[in-house]
């Protein structure tokens, strides 16, 4: 009786030790110091991505070509719904298939857009790991959607050494935010996501689960209806804001800017283009106000739902001392070479174009579908 009573104990303390393993794994790491992981600066270490099998010929070639400029010394994280995913996506990808590799199976369906699934934080003592801020898990309309907000505990389960997980009580979009050097920029669109909360108990939550005090792009009224890296990139003190003007002055002379909209069901109305050039014009007056170099480069959207033709849905990346910016492309070389050009010259950096021309119509492009989350600290 006392060796079946003993027995009895060790499974039920296995057990629990267990369950006390597994809930450290996934939740201890909300005690380490953190901060936002910044957009604008050091050598990109590792990315999180997800594959769905039916999106391949959109995001496939996509990868490819984002995996293959970005090299060797990266490590990717893959996200799948399922693990035979894996090898469709290794069969597509060929010989861009990552050197340095992980892999995750949440065990449903999921979608590709991986920037959205969390914020992605970095420790702050000395160690290398990523600390995700996940929104509020939501019933969302969309089951794909659903099973992505699984993805950050999916990671920090399989990976405890090396992801934690922290959990709002607010619902937000990963592209809601934009972490630079000096601010942690946030859409105001936050609040309708919660139009139960108070404007500011929401700002005083996402400080405390962000660590950092958030900065608001104006408002509902005077932000563009979308995610911030669609109309924002920053570089150090220099930040690119979007143009509807300059797309629409190159339009009317160079009508391979209308054909390729023509993807999307061809431009957005007059008034709603107006009304986002206000809304991009408010943006850059107070990006002046906080100290930034205000550069313009062009923006077109779309008549189709926040499907725009953005470049400034990319990623910035630091390399030697060298600014890489892998820059989106829509199928339109006059706006594609004047887009390249901005960057180049205000900016200062390296463009390494990325032909979206295919994924854009789905309202994002290559910032949407990479989340960056290890970079080396710049000296």
């Amino acid at each position: 009786m006392r060796m079946r009573a003993i027995a009895v104990g060790t499974v039920i303390g296995v057990l629990i030790g267990g369950l006390i393993v597994a809930l450290l794994g996934t939740r201890h790491l909300w005690r380490v110091p953190a901060a936002p992981l910044q957009e604008d600066g050091g050598q990109i270490t590792r990315v999180v991505m997800q594959y769905q099998p039916e999106a391949g010929p959109l995001v496939a070639p996509i990868y490819r070509q984002f995996l293959t400029a970005l090299g060797k010394d990266a490590e990717v994280v893959w996200v799948v719904g399922q693990a035979d995913d894996l090898a469709d996506l290794h069969t597509r990808l060929g010989t861009a298939w990552p050197v340095k590799h992980r892999e995750v199976v949440v065990g449903k369906s999921i979608t590709t857009w991986a920037k959205d699934r969390f914020v992605a934080m970095r420790a702050l003592d000395g160690r290398e790991l990523a600390v995700s801020c996940a929104p509020v898990r939501t019933r969302s309309p969309n089951p794909l959607r659903r099973n992505d907000q699984e993805v950050p505990y999916h990671l920090a389960r399989t990976f405890a050494k090396l992801f934690g997980v922290r959990g709002a009580t607010v619902d937000f979009d990963g592209g809601d935010f934009l972490a630079t050097a000096d601010h942690l920029f946030a859409g105001p669109g936050i609040y309708a996501k919660n139009a139960t909360q108070s404007p500011s108990a929401i700002t005083q939550h996402l400080a405390d689960i962000l660590s950092h005090p958030v900065t608001w792009l104006g408002d509902p009224g005077t932000t563009p209806p979308h995610h911030l890296g669609m109309f924002l990139t920053v570089i150090g003190h220099t930040a690119a804001v979007g143009d509807v003007r300059q797309a629409e002055a190159l339009a009317a002379t160079h009508p391979d800017i209308r054909h390729a909209l023509q993807a999307a069901d061809g431009p957005a109305t007059p008034a709603f283009r107006a009304d986002l050039q206000t809304r991009l014009d408010h943006v850059a007056r107070q990006l002046r106000s906080l100290g930034y170099t205000v550069v313009r480069v062009p923006l077109f959207p779309s008549a189709t739902p926040r499907a725009w033709m953005s470049y400034n849905n990319g990623i910035v990346d630091t390399r030697n001392g060298k600014t890489i910016f892998y820059m989106p492309t829509f199928g339109s070389p006059t706006l594609d070479t004047a887009a390249a050009s901005s960057f180049k010259a205000q900016l200062h950096c390296e463009v390494i174009p990325i032909d979206c021309a295919a994924i854009w119509p789905l309202g994002g492009s290559l910032h949407c579908l990479v989340n960056v989350v290890g970079r080396t600290e710049e000296k």
